[in-house]
């Protein structure tokens, strides 16, 4: 209750008894109660502020004191790369504008120029305020149009005046971290090459307070297409942006988002950067995209027309669709649908079974499919007959399996026999909720580069069971958010948009077969534990990236068919995989780029990590 009046008094007070904002807020909220899924919103500001209410001790601890000494980290550059900060300037408030311009003048990287824009002001303080900032500062230069030309218009022009070999971004009421350029230019004398790079950032709310961090994943080519995940601080190749015609025009609060879609299409992923520092102070304040929404009415269209022109570069079929919490792409299936087969392990427990199978049966639109079960040996009566009928009716495929369990060896199984252009591994403990959960995972699947696709599973209670595994967390790995209730978003919406994932477990994952045959599948020496995770790992060793969509619901009775955790021979032999697994990625399970270096490895994802496992200069 606490939290749902937190949520409301932060909408009431940025809508400021307008009415169109509060017919906004209160359409906002009849959605989501209407889609079951307002507990889940409220709980992501019940995790958030319990996660992040130590963010200034954290800050004062591990981020450099005011007038630090960085001589040595700048003596160690290789080469110092002269840094344009673009700012175009319309109206702000004086006073954080000043403060916009003083975060650059402190700035301990000193190769910077400050190139400023002034998009027509009509209050002439602006130009009294620009005039004094840069009297002495040889390192701003000014630049005043004659008419208002838009944001687009006049970060352009500020592009045009750029000597810089980057160009980074700075909006004219936000402010830098003191080390910010120093930051920048060390990962470009890491990486020469490197055409993107963006940071971390948080927010300054009304009191100047820093508060509600953005601790970002690395490259997520998934998240990006329908979220703009990057944001502050952005720098770009100076060379590239020009290449790009620079700002695209018309899309006024988006313009930002489609560039960086632009610039990655142009780069290759393998030339982006995640420096995991916050560098970025993201003001918060009537007007601003930070406090929200509905603060710009374009907004939306805006970004309507990103994702559709985004397709269109890709040439990519799929249709964007505005959800309450955020965007989702419509990805079609291919024309005519391929044949998907549903590789379902099991043994005896024929009532988990049947459940699954008439849920297949019965709340899937997908029609072009087969079912290959493969049986380990069911010894029970009822669950023998009940194969016998699958396969007397043609419903499904038998596959016999009489070996040891071996979760591994059975999938492994299961695909070799299958038929279908594209498998899914689903567990006999799964039960269908979302009629096109299958249209789904498959329109994602069948792209260019993707292998497993999964689906986001609930506990009978419906809460949330599996929304992807965060690789070294609690040990090899572990799932985030699990137990919240449905509709979770997580930060920044993140739980609720269709994502990439370094791992993910495949008790209901789609995956083209012959890239799960080219890595020979699964490894049948890990038959209990962690077999999926491994299998992940070498799909991405051979280029693949893994996603986890929102879109596809089921329920997972997890595990309910082996009892793992009660047969102390099974948990002896998951701890030994555990330990062989870990011994083979060890790199990968101390840092996986899909979640971030200040976030702790023990405990409850997404929490600070004390201390943050990357710091400033390494």
């Amino acid at each position: 209750m606490r939290a749902g009046l937190r949520v409301l008094k932060r909408h009431l007070r940025y809508a400021g008894g307008n009415p169109r904002k509060l017919l906004w807020v209160a359409r906002r909220a009849v959605n989501l109660a209407r889609e079951g899924a307002l507990p889940g919103v409220l709980e992501r500001h019940v995790v958030q502020d319990a996660q992040y209410a130590d963010y200034a001790a954290w800050c004062a601890r591990y981020e450099p004191p005011a007038g630090a000494d960085h001589s040595a980290r700048i003596a160690a550059l290789g080469r110092r790369p002269l840094l344009s900060i673009l700012i175009p300037v319309y109206d702000p408030p004086i006073a954080f504008l000043a403060e916009a311009i003083a975060s650059v003048r402190a700035q301990c990287y000193a190769d910077w120029e400050l190139v400023i824009v002034d998009d027509a002001s009509r209050n002439s303080s602006v130009r009294a305020c620009l005039a004094q900032a840069a009297a002495g500062e040889p390192r701003i230069r000014l630049a005043r149009r004659d008419d208002n030309g838009g944001i687009a218009q006049a970060t352009n022009d500020a592009l045009a005046l750029a000597r810089g070999e980057y160009c980074g971004f700075l909006d004219h009421d936000d402010t830098l971290a003191p080390d910010a350029l120093l930051c920048i230019a060390e990962a470009i004398d890491r990486d020469p090459g490197i055409a993107l790079l963006f940071s971390d950032e948080d927010k300054l709310d009304t009191a100047g307070a820093r508060t509600r961090p953005h601790f970002k994943p690395a490259w997520d080519g998934e998240w990006i297409r329908t979220t703009n995940c990057v944001l502050h601080f952005m720098s770009v190749r100076t060379s590239l942006l020009r290449a790009l015609g620079g700002v695209a025009a018309g899309i006024d609060g988006a313009q930002d988002w489609d560039l960086v879609l632009r610039v990655a299409e142009a780069a290759g992923r393998e030339r982006i950067a995640h420096l995991p520092f916050v560098l970025y102070h993201w003001r918060e304040i009537p007007g601003s995209t930070a406090a929200a929404a509905f603060e710009k009415p374009a907004l939306v269209e805006a970004q309507r027309r990103v994702i559709e022109q985004t397709l269109v570069r890709r040439g990519e079929a799929g249709q964007a669709q505005a959800t309450t919490q955020g965007w989702r792409i419509r990805y079609a299936v291919p024309a005519p649908p391929p044949l998907v087969s549903l590789v379902i392990p099991t043994r005896d427990r024929v009532e988990l079974l049947r459940n699954c199978i008439a849920s297949v049966i019965a709340r899937s639109t997908y029609a072009t499919r087969e079912i290959v079960i493969v049986d380990n040996d069911s010894r029970d009566p009822a669950a023998v007959a009940y194969l016998d009928e699958l396969a007397r009716s043609g419903i499904a495929r038998i596959v016999r399996y009489a070996q040891p369990f071996n979760y591994a060896a059975q999938c492994n199984l299961g695909v070799r026999e299958a038929r279908g252009a594209l498998v899914a591994l689903v567990n006999n403990d799964i039960e269908v909720t979302t009629p096109e959960w299958l249209d789904e995972l498959v329109g994602l699947a069948v792209r260019p580069g993707i292998g497993l696709v999964g689906a986001t599973l609930y506990y009978p209670d419906r809460t949330l069971q599996h929304a992807g595994v965060i690789l070294g967390l609690n040990g090899v790995g572990d799932r985030p958010w699990i137990g919240t209730p449905r509709g979770y978003a997580g930060p920044y919406g993140r739980a609720r948009a269709v994502r990439e994932v370094s791992a993910l477990i495949t008790a209901c994952a789609v995956v083209v077969r012959d890239r799960y045959l080219a890595v020979d599948g699964m490894n049948e020496a890990l038959a209990v534990s962690c077999n999926d995770l491994d299998l992940c790992l070498r799909l991405s060793r051979a280029g693949y990236h893994h996603l986890v969509t929102p879109f596809a619901e089921l329920v997972h009775h997890e595990s309910a068919s082996r009892g793992l955790a009660d047969d102390p021979a099974n948990a002896r032999l998951a701890q030994d995989e555990e330990a062989r697994f870990a011994a083979a990625w060890p790199r990968e399970l101390a840092d996986d780029p899909l979640y971030n270096s200040n976030l702790t490895l023990n405990g409850n994802a997404y929490a600070l990590a004390w201390p943050p496992r990357a710091s400033r200069g390494r």
